[in-house]
């Protein structure tokens, strides 16, 4: 049970601390400021006394026979409301002879971990939005310099959080495509729509000159809805994203979306992409599928090919609505022999991208089914990642593109609570169902006449002080009745 003298103790430590506040303060700007630097102190003390509590109960409900209390070690956590210092006790297993922190294991502590599971999940939140040197900054201005890390703890907590999406990822694909294990989504859709891109971000000097990483992204979605004037959200939208080769990369695609949808009650698949072969790799692991050639790129490669021809642009266009190659083929066949050198090869580029990619061009029935991954692109993982001066590193990238995706989502707090393994039912068998102790409280005994004896200093010099004297008359009125 809670000791009633701790909280007393901080209670009177607010009252205590907001008369001073609102007796000196200047302005508002400076009010709120103090205010929170004092929430932030109380919280320190509220948190250090549930740890130092919660470590006791463990002590008296542990199995005594087995565990052999042998000292007390301090640790440090950092915190949102700043670095917390805890003892607890260090334990030896006598039939396994290893070591163990039961407060640790209870609260789901790793070892050697020095930020809190609530301060690591902001950091994430906060390295996934911003470059990881802003993120300090900014955590360190929001707590009013409590949370003060460097940018390479922020790297640290948001590769360890994306390491720990790619081993997830890794075994629930094995588990699919190596064990043969069904996925067990159960929402059903008659459609569902995939499409795919790479985004090709700086990597870093490896000694033969600067390279290019792609980060591969998938989209999966069951339709379009309109959320306001000329705009639509994706329903139901499922987001992939990894640095790896095209076959994991769409078993990857598989197993999410397997997770979600009951795959085998899908009876239209739509899959879209810009024409790349790795992507039309894709075709082969969904039945009744159709394929588009992303919109934006059949424009991109018109514009490349035709821009400086008018005419020709219009015709080729007109011959693609009506999906009839052999117009498409005329049209360019006279603008080639009109041009000559760039403009030429330029063209027959074009014809040939055109070309490997007619299936996905004349398929006009899926023209307005698809059309989103340019969008995807840049708001979940562009925006981020190619920024002036990033540079990554093949790990790096794919962690940090995993989190996005992750968060693109909303699971990325889940990310986050893989680090942490916590025990609740042994918290709640070590605490009991009694929530407050009053040590030497008899049953019936007058409230201010046990105060008087536990709490001196409620009677003391400054017994008078507003902060003692209301404290006091709120306990003796309130005090519930529990020996």
């Amino acid at each position: 049970m809670l000791k009633i003298r701790d909280v007393v103790e901080i209670i009177l430590l607010v009252i205590k601390e907001m008369h001073q506040i609102l007796t000196t303060c200047q302005d508002f700007a400076e009010l709120e400021k103090r205010i929170y630097r004092l929430v932030q102190t109380i919280t320190l003390k509220l948190l250090l006394t549930a740890c130092n509590y919660l470590d006791e109960e463990l002590m008296k409900s542990r199995d005594k026979e087995r565990l052999k209390l042998i000292h007390t070690k301090t640790r440090e956590i950092i915190t949102p409301f700043g670095e917390v210092m805890f003892k607890r006790r260090y334990y030896r297993d006598l039939k396994t002879g290893e070591g163990r922190y039961l407060l640790d294991e209870a609260l789901g502590l790793a070892p050697r971990q020095r930020l809190s599971p609530w301060t690591t999940e902001i950091a994430v939140h906060v390295a996934a939005e911003m470059p990881y040197h802003k993120a300090a900054i900014l955590l360190r201005e929001l707590t009013l310099g409590a949370v003060d890390i460097r940018a390479m703890t922020i790297w640290e907590e948001a590769q360890e959080a994306g390491k720990k999406l790619l081993e997830q990822a890794e075994e629930e694909r094995q588990a699919v495509f190596d064990r043969g294990e069904l996925p067990k989504g159960r929402r059903q859709s008659r459609e569902l729509r995939v499409e795919a891109d790479e985004v090709w971000v700086a990597g870093r000097d490896n000694g033969k000159g600067r390279r290019k990483i792609a980060i591969k992204i998938g989209v999966g979605y069951e339709g379009k809805v309109k959320v306001g004037q000329n705009r639509r959200s994706l329903q139901e939208r499922q987001v992939v994203a990894g640095v790896t080769e095209g076959k994991v990369f769409w078993e990857e695609v598989i197993t999410q979306l397997g997770r979600r949808w009951d795959l085998s009650a899908v009876e239209e698949y739509y899959v879209g992409g810009d024409g790349a072969s790795w992507i039309k790799q894709g075709l082969e692991y969904f039945p009744r599928v159709t394929y588009r050639l992303d919109p934006y790129h059949l424009r991109r490669a018109l514009l490349e090919g035709l821009g400086h021809n008018e005419a020709a642009y219009k015709e080729v266009s007109e011959a693609l609505i009506k999906g009839d190659w052999a117009e498409v083929d005329k049209a360019l066949s006279a603008a080639e022999r009109k041009s000559k050198g760039v403009e030429r090869r330029r063209i027959t580029k074009l014809r040939h991208y055109l070309k490997n990619n007619w299936e996905g061009i004349c398929q006009t029935k899926a023209t307005e089914r698809l059309g989103a991954i340019e969008g995807q692109v840049f708001h979940h993982i562009a925006r981020r990642m190619k920024r002036h001066g990033a540079r990554w590193s093949n790990k790096g990238a794919d962690h940090l593109a995993r989190l996005l995706a992750a968060r693109a989502n909303g699971e990325l707090k889940e990310a986050v609570r893989l680090f942490w393994q916590a025990q609740p039912e042994t918290i709640r068998q070590a605490v009991g169902d009694k929530p407050i102790r009053t040590e030497g409280r008899k049953h019936g005994q007058d409230p201010e006449e046990w105060l008087r004896a536990s709490v001196p200093a409620l009677y003391g010099p400054a017994s008078g002080e507003p902060w003692v004297k209301y404290v006091l008359r709120v306990l003796t009125k309130e005090l519930p009745n529990i020996a």
